[in-house]
């Protein structure tokens, strides 16, 4: 378990790098440009995948309910972080540190 779990947080890294390369490289800017608001996507588009009883949901249950007359009971909302969120919040926030330590001289003045 602990092997997968390695496992999968390199994957993670490894891919947010790079899609994180990719995004930088398209827009002819410094990697450490968008870093931060690459793993912060990366985050949010985990948390959606592993999250239930959103929007995405209620959408299939309404229209479920709708083509089969049959109710459907509401899922509760509920997350379950994976190694793969942690992974990507880590990024997100050591980027976030980077980000304001390269840029400090634009926050500063």
């Amino acid at each position: 378990m602990m092997l997968k779990n390695i496992v999968w947080s390199i994957i993670t890294f490894f891919t947010i790098l790079i899609i994180n390369w990719g995004v930088a490289f398209s827009l002819n800017a410094e990697f450490i440009e968008y870093s931060f608001l690459t793993g912060l996507g990366v985050v949010v588009i985990v948390w959606f995948f592993n999250s239930t009883g959103g929007i995405g949901s209620n959408s299939v249950r309404v229209k479920t309910q709708a083509q089969t007359g049959i109710k459907v009971d509401e899922e509760k909302k509920s997350f379950n972080p994976t190694v793969a969120f942690y992974t990507a919040a880590v990024y997100t926030l050591i980027s976030l540190i980077l980000t304001i330590f390269y840029f400090k001289d634009y926050f500063i003045s």
